[in-house]
């Protein structure tokens, strides 16, 4: 089943739903067979923040360009995975979308089709946890002079990464499981003390 938890990205409540879960942030080092990093270590740097202020403006202009009203929920569960939460930037009834806001020649490329594969592991790592099957990245950049500042790129699900991604949640679960984590009211894995 999956949960949309009505919830202000960024605040305290929003915080503890992630808190020792697999999020689209970090799904590179699960994919990467890295340990998940400590809750709440990563407090943001420049990159981030504007990313976070022009999220709003990248899905607002897309909403513009298609004529339709995003979803905009601040985090999402699935049971099939509870280990796992994901922090979609929009939803547009079977698109799940993610926003970034890159500058320079990062942005240049994005908006070329060259996906970085951390950016494609995140999207496809929110695929699984939402049950989206179709993604729009939203290449955005309001600084950019001779080119739009939005484009929207459709990506589609890669389903080697996928499995991947889901062979190493399962196994994430299983070693939660046996180490004395269990799923709380929500199906959210939680340490048991």
């Amino acid at each position: 089943m999956i949960i949309i938890h009505d919830v202000e990205q960024g605040t305290d409540e929003w915080l503890e739903l992630r808190d020792g879960l697999w999020t689209g942030s970090v799904s590179i080092r699960l994919l990467q067979g890295k340990s998940l990093p400590p809750s709440r270590a990563f407090k943001g740097n420049d990159a981030t923040k504007r990313g976070t202020l022009l999220e709003i403006a990248s899905v607002r202009e897309y909403e513009r360009q298609y004529g339709r009203k995003v979803l905009r929920p601040g985090f999402v569960t699935n049971s099939v995975y509870p280990n796992a939460g994901y922090s979609p930037d929009g939803i547009d009834g079977g698109w799940l979308l993610e926003s970034k806001s890159f500058n320079g020649e990062r942005h240049d490329s994005l908006a070329a089709g060259k996906i970085p594969l951390e950016v494609q592991v995140q999207i496809l790592f929110g695929m699984i946890v939402t049950g989206k099957r179709k993604a729009r990245l939203l290449a955005y950049n309001p600084e950019v002079v001779d080119a739009p500042e939005l484009t929207v790129i459709e990506v589609s699900y890669e389903k080697i990464i996928g499995n991947n991604i889901r062979a190493k949640l399962r196994a994430d679960l299983k070693k939660r499981l046996a180490s004395g984590c269990v799923p709380d009211e929500l199906g959210l894995i939680r340490i048991l003390t």
